[in-house]
């Protein structure tokens, strides 16, 4: 089940974890986009997308409901970027971890990701198996850059 927006006052974020999974809101302005991440990565029975919001603002809010352990944010979204809420997620949800993700494979962009707080970057070209692995690094405390945006940061 994906959360859209909100969350009802009574539900609590430890009701969607498994303690085997990692949990992850992905942040899209785009809904088929929300929903293809969403089926690819329930997948995979070690991540669980626990809630899904088109907006910065949205994102903020339901990080603070939801606690999950990876925010996947899109960088350009209406209203609040990504990158700022970001960096209001990062200082009101340090348990929560977050990866910036563009079409764009701009330096500019993955740099200002990783000064507001993210601890990787996707491109939305990046393979399944690129994306799984930058899951589990930056959930075991790491950085991840992907590999179209890794030679480009040098």
């Amino acid at each position: 089940m994906i959360i859209k927006g909100s969350l009802p006052e009574t539900v609590s974020p430890l009701h969607f974890q498994n303690m085997n999974q990692i949990t992850i809101l992905f942040v899209d302005d785009h809904p088929l986009i929300r929903k293809a991440w969403e089926f690819l990565l329930n997948q995979d029975s070690r991540f669980k997308v626990v809630g899904g919001c088109e907006s910065g603002e949205i994102a903020v809010e339901l990080s603070g409901k939801l606690c999950p352990d990876i925010i996947i944010m899109d960088i350009q979204l209406r209203g609040m970027s990504g990158i700022e809420a970001a960096g209001v997620i990062a200082k009101t949800c340090p348990h929560s971890k977050i990866i910036g993700l563009s079409y764009h494979a701009l330096p500019e962009y993955a740099q200002k990701m990783i000064e507001f707080g993210a601890k990787g970057y996707l491109t939305k070209t990046s393979s399944p198996e690129e994306i799984f692995k930058a899951l589990l690094e930056v959930h075991s405390g790491g950085t991840y850059i992907c590999e179209e945006m890794s030679d480009k940061l040098v």
